[in-house]
């Protein structure tokens, strides 16, 4: 008799933890549908997958320096760097597949695979805040509950795509619109806490986007954004990605 009370006390709570993790996760698609409407609706967002991104602002590492950078992207897997910085000194970085390239001292050179990891990680991340992939078969998703950002109440949501990293991702409560989000990745070969917080939202097209982005490392602030203005794209033009002198 023991035996079976203790076998259905096991049953019990098993059944409770499965219901407890199938709700959570019917939370949190409800929460990740209602953040795909606010951001422009999900024709929208899967148009938004292409686009040219510009925008003026201030790197906060070593010596503080002030930029301008175009950013070309079509998910999943190519995206382009262009930074100018106020020294005048220009960085390039482009990744297409598994083949990445970048212009050193005015000289094209192929990317390390160091770096192509960081980038693959970059385009990665892009698609779990475009939101429109954690409707797919192959996302993961979990409430992390009620949270504050600042004075802001936000709805926390853990999102992961085709067994990839997790990003915790934070939703404006009144808005649904998404208002940081963090995971960890590799910067410079090294393991560390990466986060966003994105604010004074517009809309570009159809799909409305932060023009603000306020980046951070390890919990520092390493890079702000401003001015960003986007460009929707029907056709990435494939010479865009090609290595100079091919």
């Amino acid at each position: 008799m023991a035996n079976l009370k203790f076998a259905t006390t096991v049953l019990f709570s098993a059944v409770l933890f499965f219901n407890s993790v199938a709700f959570a996760q019917q939370d949190a698609q409800e929460g990740i549908k209602k953040a795909i409407e606010a951001h422009g609706g999900k024709e929208a967002l899967i148009k938004a997958q292409q686009y040219k991104r510009t925008s003026s602002g201030t790197i906060f590492f070593g010596q503080t320096q002030k930029f301008t950078d175009e950013l070309i992207v079509s998910l999943p897997t190519k995206i382009k760097l262009d930074i100018k910085l106020d020294t005048k000194e220009n960085l390039l970085m482009c990744m297409e597949e598994e083949k990445g390239w970048s212009i050193v001292s005015g000289f094209p050179i192929d990317l390390s695979k160091e770096k192509i990891v960081e980038l693959k990680d970059e385009c990665y991340f892009l698609q779990v805040v475009n939101l429109v992939p954690l409707l797919g078969p192959t996302a993961k998703l979990a409430s992390l509950g009620e949270s504050k950002l600042g004075n802001t109440p936000v709805m926390g949501i853990k999102a992961s795509i085709a067994g990839g990293p997790e990003v915790s991702l934070f939703f404006d409560k009144e808005t649904n619109l998404l208002t940081k989000a963090e995971r960890k990745g590799k910067q410079s070969g090294v393991e560390i806490l990466k986060g966003v917080q994105y604010s004074d939202y517009q809309t570009f097209g159809a799909a409305k986007f932060a023009s603000k982005e306020t980046h951070f490392l390890g919990g520092n602030k390493f890079v702000e954004n401003k001015n960003i203005s986007y460009t929707i794209l029907d056709k990435v033009d494939a010479s865009l990605f090609q290595k100079p002198g091919k």
